[in-house]
């Protein structure tokens, strides 16, 4: 059944419409022309799906590389949009367009939400939600969750999944295709894109493990009905597997090995030749609902028998579908593969940071101090990630790590770490970052984490249900932390926050909150 291309939408409260400084109808819809062959390939062939206005069949719409777009905030955000999100969506758009085609949809609204708001994933189209969070610290994370949600585009709304349970058809294709649209938008050296993007799967990398750590293994498969995904039974129903599991709302498993999954086709074929695909993909099942086979077996049938390199669908559903745990590709890439020039800067800092932290107070002679280096937002969180699997860091060491980085200023994920540190250190002195993060960044859908909290050095885990549900948000997950310590000053800094913030909460959240503090 095809999806609405249109909706109504009634904002309640006090919205503003955020316009660029400088605003041109180029800005707005900007095109450029295709040669000829180009755009053959994007606009010759039957649509498949049942009939209703289709862009990818209208020449204007498959050269419009920026589609007219607005954004909608508080006023008091205003400033913050204009710093950080207007300039971006342009650029962003086009980086899309360059790498998958035809934007499916013909215009684009984004919407800041306060806090409290409970999730950010509802499919809609024409419509982005976007946190207030990702207005904060550099134009890093704004820019990469809005390619994130402009993929989506493509993949959860153009092209959706025919059984629930393949999830990963949308979230995965979405988080390989952030980093491309990313590098694109910043115009970035394929040398530059390439060492950016494999410090994101580093990240990555550790997420996976914690995730396979801490989560029940039956519910790390991305295609658990097997041969029976797709089944439709006479009556016309359908089962969703782990559909009523609560757990399941706050794993991220569909996300993260389905993103390696598509990395390692890419690797394995060459960017140009799956990228190539992907847009002839795009085009050949826009409009419709697919399986995980859909997409497989056009990818091999359409790429030349020498660049298959073993690969068939049966040990593609064998290695990375239908199994829990860690993919055994990956596993062995992982082992062989060296440290990307990023991450090497990262751990030769953090054998700095080691250093410095060892030195006595007075010291009987002078040593040389240690210059730290310059670091992408993406090095911050992993170095933070790093020195968190310390077992102590001193006062003096977090006051020179705050004041190195200026991590009270950095975007949400940074501070999140940040905000570990000073929780598990009992580093009194910065526990108002703490504070502004539980009352300014409580906003839901926003955890990467999935151990138990690293407080005062003990292993601590929260029961399981209720561990699970504390993942909903960064900010509910440091309430966790903050009462596991069993530290009074702590548990006063959580129950304060709780009793200015409950109100505006959404009620899962509180309610677990609430459960946390008795």
């Amino acid at each position: 059944m095809p999806m609405p291309a249109s909706t109504f939408t009634i904002a309640v409260g006090s919205w503003t419409e955020m316009k660029p400084e400088l605003c041109s109808s180029k800005d707005l819809a900007a095109e450029r022309s295709l040669s000829p062959s180009e755009t053959d390939s994007r606009y010759v062939g039957i649509c498949g799906h049942v009939e209703y206005p289709c862009r990818f069949q209208n020449l204007s719409a498959t050269t419009q590389e920026i589609i007219p777009h607005r954004v909608f905030a508080p006023l008091c955000l205003q400033d913050a949009c204009q710093e950080t999100l207007l300039h971006l969506i342009p650029p962003c758009l086009s980086a899309a367009h360059s790498v998958l085609g035809t934007h499916p949809f013909s215009r684009l609204d984004i919407l800041i939400v306060p806090a409290n708001f409970p999730s950010l994933g509802m499919a809609s189209p024409h419509i982005i939600f976007l946190s207030q969070s990702v207005l904060t610290g550099t134009s890093h994370l704004c820019g990469t969750r809005l390619c994130h949600e402009i993929a989506h585009a493509w993949f959860g709304l153009a092209i959706g999944a025919r059984d629930w349970t393949e999830e990963w058809l949308s979230e995965g294709f979405a988080t390989h295709l952030e980093d491309v649209f990313w590098a694109a938008a910043q115009q970035l050296a394929p040398h530059e894109a390439q060492e950016q993007q494999e410090l994101k799967a580093c990240l990555r990398w550790l997420r996976l493990q914690d995730e396979v750590r801490n989560s029940p293994q039956e519910m790390q498969v991305l295609r658990p009905n097997k041969e029976k995904t797709g089944h439709v039974s006479d009556s016309g129903s359908s089962v969703i597997k782990h559909g009523l599991n609560p757990e399941k709302v706050f794993m991220q498993v569909h996300y993260l090995k389905g993103y390696f999954l598509l990395r390692f086709l890419a690797q394995r074929l060459g960017d140009e030749t799956y990228f190539a695909f992907l847009r002839k993909f795009v085009h050949t099942f826009h409009g419709q609902l697919i399986l995980s086979q859909d997409f497989l077996q056009l990818l091999l049938e359409n790429i030349p028998e020498e660049k298959r390199l073993g690969l068939s669908v049966e040990n593609i559903f064998r290695d990375w579908l239908e199994s829990s745990g860690i993919p055994q590709p990956l596993q062995r890439e992982r082992q062989a593969g060296a440290e990307c020039g990023l991450a090497r800067q990262v751990s030769a800092e953090v054998e700095k940071w080691i250093r410095v932290n060892r030195r006595p107070r007075k010291r009987k002679r002078r040593e040389a101090e240690e210059v730290f280096e310059k670091l992408l937002p993406d090095q911050l969180i992993l170095l933070l990630e790093h020195l968190l699997e310390q077992k102590t860091l001193t006062a003096r060491t977090l006051h020179s790590l705050e004041k190195t980085y200026h991590l009270p200023q950095q975007d949400a994920e940074v501070r999140h770490r940040w905000c570990e540190l000073i929780v598990k250190h009992k580093y009194t002195k910065a526990y108002k970052d703490v504070e502004r993060f539980l009352q300014e960044d409580q906003v839901g859908r926003w955890v990467h984490k999935q151990h138990g909290p690293r407080t005062c050095g003990h292993d601590l885990s929260l029961p399981s249900s209720l561990r699970l549900c504390a993942l909903q948000a960064m900010g509910v997950y440091l309430y966790g932390e903050l009462m596991l310590g069993e530290d009074a000053r702590q548990q006063q800094v959580a129950r304060r926050c709780f009793e200015l913030t409950k109100e505006q909460m959404d009620r899962s959240s509180a309610e677990v909150v609430a459960e946390m503090l008795l």
